[in-house]
């Protein structure tokens, strides 16, 4: 049965995208089928990374999913042969223009009851894929917290940033333990240091459990280069023995285990 995940984060700079993106295509080089929407119409910069997608015709986006102009099937483009993944990648692309995201800006609540029942329609539309990965606006925004109420579980990227600490404490006091959502934190950007031996990566893990009272599926040091890659490139598939892809390898089995296989 088809899982949906939503990746979510309490402000930008996270490296949310960043980590979507190299799950879903973690998932689909291993033989499953999934698809990548991305939900940050604030942001959109999904379109960016696929280049293949450009050479496509794309007639609809997420937006005109969420507007009832088209069904989830119109949206999505299957990347799956530029990449020669063992399953399926397909991606559904934010409109990045500046009308668009404009306009996303004056929506309403009515709007956004809408959208939100588009949403929890998505597991009935995509039955015969694995996984859906829903890259989602930062903070707590109509689009963001129907993007969590619809998924099957939710991953919060988080920094030791304390800002970003506080206002992820925040969120999920406010938002997931409100509407009861299974969730599970990505600690990412973290110092080397506080990995550089299994005791320390132990004490790591478990303070951010208590910091945040869930369950943690992942640890990312900070790799430059990673930083420094070409946002056109998914590290994951182009560097696999790389430590970033093995973290992402990692976290993609820890949110299987929470979500049952």
């Amino acid at each position: 049965m088809v899982k949906v995940i939503c990746v979510h984060s309490s402000r930008g700079g996270t490296g949310k995208t960043l980590i979507a993106l190299n799950m879903a295509a973690t998932y689909a080089s291993e033989g499953r089928s999934v698809a990548l929407l991305d939900m940050d119409f604030r942001a959109p910069s999904l379109y960016t990374v696929f280049e293949a997608a450009k050479r496509q015709l794309i007639t609809s986006w997420t937006n005109d999913f969420l507007d009832c102009r088209a069904s989830v099937r119109d949206i999505l483009v299957d990347v799956s042969d530029e990449y020669e993944l063992k399953g399926r990648l397909l991606v559904g692309f934010a409109d990045p223009s500046i009308d668009a995201i404009r306009q996303y800006s004056e929506k309403g609540r009515k709007w956004q009851m809408r959208a939100l029942r588009k949403m929890l329609e998505l597991k009935r539309d995509l039955g015969d894929l694995d996984r859906v990965v829903v890259d989602t606006s930062p903070g707590v925004h109509y689009s963001s917290v129907n993007a969590v109420v619809s998924s099957d579980l939710s991953v919060v990227v988080a920094t030791m940033d304390e800002l970003d600490v506080a206002g992820v404490r925040r969120m999920l006091a406010e938002l997931y333990d409100a509407f009861d959502k299974d969730t599970a934190i990505i600690l990412n950007k973290v110092t080397p240091y506080m990995l550089f031996s299994e005791e320390e990566r132990k004490r790591t893990l478990s303070r951010i459990e208590r910091m945040f009272d869930k369950p943690v599926v992942g640890v990312i040091p900070c790799y430059c280069d990673v930083l420094l890659a070409s946002r056109l490139k998914i590290f994951a598939l182009e560097r696999p023995e790389h430590p970033f892809a093995r973290a992402i390898r990692d976290i993609v089995r820890g949110v299987d285990r929470l979500l049952g296989g």
